[in-house]
């Protein structure tokens, strides 16, 4: 878990805390944590000024976000669990860096791009459909779509240029797939016009 001081530096980049970093889990500390979960989390009984598992992920996400795009948001990009709070507090884990990096790529490649399915709890993974272990209950998938994917031969495109992006492993569309060990087709129906991207 992240030092007082850690997360003092993180929530003062991200414009929750005002005060010194000093590593003192003070009152403005406490307040930064509250103000972070009041603009993300989902549910009333998440929102304790409390610094625990669920706020560690949702500041690393925040953190991330930021950090690593130019111009994506949370909520505006639906980056947090689908079920909005249902069955999780919307961060069942943290969005990994290197994820958002080449989400972002795919943008400044393919233009503006839209967020399906990005972070999922056991239970929404379950109710969607998603395998077991799917790497969205992890943070390490995406699915997106853009003005160009509902064409096969452009989403083929997009596949392939994701598989040249740093710690790509799979990605596929309805209608083909891509992995460090070759290509094919595959039907995705239920993926219409998105785009799958996961990362090691």
């Amino acid at each position: 878990m992240l030092s007082v001081k850690e997360r003092q530096e993180r929530l003062k980049y991200l414009g929750f805390y005002k005060g010194k970093i000093n590593g003192k889990e003070d009152a403005a500390t406490k307040k930064a944590y509250l103000d972070l979960q009041k603009t993300y989390f989902f549910n009333k009984k998440d929102m304790d000024g409390k610094y625990g598992n669920d706020t560690e992920k949702l500041l690393y996400t925040a953190y991330n976000v930021k950090k690593y795009t130019k111009n994506f948001d949370i909520k505006k990009d639906h980056l947090y669990c689908g079920c909005k709070g249902k069955y999780c507090t919307g961060f069942p884990d943290f969005v990994r860096a290197s994820l958002l990096k080449n989400l972002q790529s795919i943008r400044d490649k393919f233009g503006a791009t839209s967020v399906t399915s990005m972070l999922r709890c056991k239970k929404w993974n379950s109710i969607v459909g998603g395998v077991i272990n799917s790497k969205h209950t992890k943070g390490l998938a995406v699915d997106f779509y853009n003005s160009g994917t509902g064409a096969l031969a452009k989403r083929k495109t997009e596949v392939n240029y994701w598989l040249t992006l740093p710690s790509a492993t799979y990605s596929y569309c309805n209608g083909y797939y891509k992995n460090k060990s070759g290509s094919g087709k595959k039907t995705a129906p239920n993926m219409g016009k998105s785009i799958h991207g996961d990362i090691s």
